[in-house]
């Protein structure tokens, strides 16, 4: 039996009219989303027309965490975050070769609210300057050489030294002087 219509105007809009259980394409969206999960390749993200799940399309190589707010954009019915408004999670730079970071007639600073860590199995540093700035240092080695051509000075408030195996000083001349008392304490004492 064939389908019968009021009229034409009405057929014509029920033939190019979406099916009835059709999805509708969302409206264009770009704006703030905040991040409500994190997946493969992909985050679920709250927006104003509720969860949506989005592609992580940013040029930088950032990974998204909860609670990070990022720029998404709908287009049809896919969802991608493309830029990041506030995020707290971590920037991957990886290349495949070698890395030079260069200011031929500038400053490189590096800051860091909670620390800054360099790993490596060789750690050079060549300069004709070398400052060192902190409140505390400590400094943990299984061995140390050091080379110094010219002179070492220091100058401390105070300095305790404990060795646990042979100590040995040789030198051209030794001077030591004490505004007070001078104590050595040993079972032994060997002189000339």
């Amino acid at each position: 039996m064939k389908p019968t219509f009021r009229n034409a105007h009405l057929a014509v809009d029920e033939l190019l009219g979406p099916p009835a259980d059709a999805v509708t394409p969302e409206s264009p969206y770009l704006g703030p989303a905040t991040v409500l999960a994190v997946s493969d390749g992909g985050v679920d993200i709250e927006v104003p027309e509720g969860r949506r799940t989005a592609l992580v399309a940013m040029s930088q190589s950032y990974a998204p965490v909860v609670g990070d707010t990022v720029l998404a954009v709908c287009r049809g019915e896919e969802w991608f975050a493309i830029g990041l408004i506030r995020g707290t999670g971590t920037t991957t730079f990886t290349a495949p070769g070698d890395v030079e970071l260069q200011a031929p007639r500038g400053r490189i600073e590096i800051l860091a609210r909670d620390g800054v860590c360099v790993k490596s199995d060789l750690v050079e540093i060549v300069a004709t300057r070398l400052e060192l700035t902190a409140r505390h240092v400590i400094e943990r080695f299984h061995s140390v050489t050091q080379w110094i051509t010219d002179s070492l000075h220091r100058r401390l408030g105070r300095m305790h030294t404990t060795v646990e195996g042979d100590c040995q000083l040789r030198a051209g001349r030794i001077t030591e002087i004490a505004d007070e008392d001078v104590a050595i304490d040993g079972r032994t004492i060997h002189l000339g």
